[in-house]
């Protein structure tokens, strides 16, 4: 009689790479792309007062959003694969925003005024950057420090 082995020296495997896996993580990515993309694109411009300068909270909120965001997805996947979903479909889902000419829209205007709007440029750098940011910190992490198994 051979006894059961005990729970923390489990040898399981998350699959990750069957075609299953991976329609269910680019669902993941989708939705949470979606939600991302709308979240961002309001609050942006959001700015609070705070003892003199006007800090850019709305779009510190979605800095951090986009980065659990990220966490998430490849905490709940154990894939680098919905980071890069996410990254490539924010640009194109935030597309019908931008108007005709590059960053100029009604959410995403190019100029008010004479007053360049940056914060529209940084929004998109943001929510395109962050998850190949994830992805590659993901992959230089894992490269210094393989896991055991």
């Amino acid at each position: 009689m051979t006894p059961a082995p005990s729970p923390s020296a489990s040898t399981r495997r998350v699959d990750t790479d069957s075609l299953a896996a991976r329609l269910a993580q680019a669902a993941m990515a989708i939705v949470l792309a979606i939600i991302s993309v709308l979240l961002m694109l309001t609050t942006h411009r959001l700015e609070l007062g705070m003892f003199g300068p006007e800090v850019p909270v709305g779009m510190l909120f979605g800095a951090v959003f986009q980065v659990v965001t990220c966490v998430f997805l490849w905490s709940a996947t154990g894939s680098r694969f919905p980071l890069l979903v996410l990254g490539c479909l924010w640009g194109m889902l935030a597309t019908p925003f931008l108007g005709r000419s590059v960053g100029g829209g009604v959410l995403l205007p190019a100029m008010i005024g004479d007053v360049p709007q940056l914060s529209g440029w940084i929004v998109q750098g943001l929510g395109i950057a962050i998850p190949f940011l994830a992805a590659a910190v993901i992959t230089v992490l894992g490269k210094l420090f393989p896991r055991a198994g």
